[in-house]
């Protein structure tokens, strides 16, 4: 196992402690999301201030076009981008015949979406894939790769990703939205694991959120 340098620690366990605070419920439902996105912000920042050092130590930063354009080649990485979207079909699936209320929920989640405007909609979704894949996958779950094992790093980047996406709602139908929501983010994190690429992630989660975007608001 490699050193996890301070900033970086830093940054980790403010993003750790930020989505637990948000599932917790604490204050409106606007401050729950902004402790979502100041988590993200963290994470952002966090990965673009020690890229250089990544590059530095021989690991790559995790966000490079070449290696991205290469992985697009290999089959058995296009199984695993296009697999979320599997998962959000098989979600709602399930969701249409015993959780209908879900619908509702997702678009109260995100109704900050320009959803009646496809192409900045399409944008908003790029946009939100790689900065959230970046937080996420390139800078959260690779550093705590270097201190654990990856199963259990993986496992905890989805679970606190996941958490970070949690709505007020009815506990049946926002447990359902959670499920699912972390068993995209280990897809994700696979998917970086695979490409050391938040390029390759963020097209899986992009690919995940569009086809959402078309089966649920239509």
């Amino acid at each position: 196992m490699n050193k996890i340098s301070r900033l970086p620690l830093i940054a980790v366990v403010f993003m750790t402690i930020l989505s637990l605070v948000n599932i917790s419920g604490m204050g409106s439902a606007k401050v729950t999301v902004n402790f979502a996105s100041i988590a993200l912000i963290i994470g952002i920042s966090a990965f673009f201030i020690t890229s250089g050092k990544e590059k530095d130590d021989g690991n790559g930063d995790g966000l490079d076009i070449k290696t991205f354009l290469k992985a697009l080649k290999d089959k058995q990485t296009l199984i695993l981008i296009f697999l979320p979207s599997m998962m959000n079909i098989i979600c709602y699936i399930i969701a249409k015949l015993f959780v209908p209320e879900f619908m509702g929920h997702v678009v109260g989640r995100i109704g900050f979406l320009a959803l009646d405007k496809f192409l900045l909609l399409i944008i908003q979704f790029m946009v939100t894939a790689l900065g959230e894949e970046i937080a996420w996958r390139a800078f959260f779950q690779k550093q705590l790769s270097k201190v654990i094992p990856f199963v259990p790093a993986l496992i905890i980047s989805s679970i606190l990703f996941a958490v970070c996406h949690y709505t007020q709602g009815k506990i049946i139908v926002v447990l359902y939205d959670i499920l699912f929501v972390f068993l995209n983010a280990i897809l994700y994190g696979i998917v970086f694991r695979k490409t050391d690429n938040a390029f390759a992630s963020a097209t899986a989660h992009f690919l995940a959120n569009l086809l959402a975007a078309l089966l649920f608001f239509n």
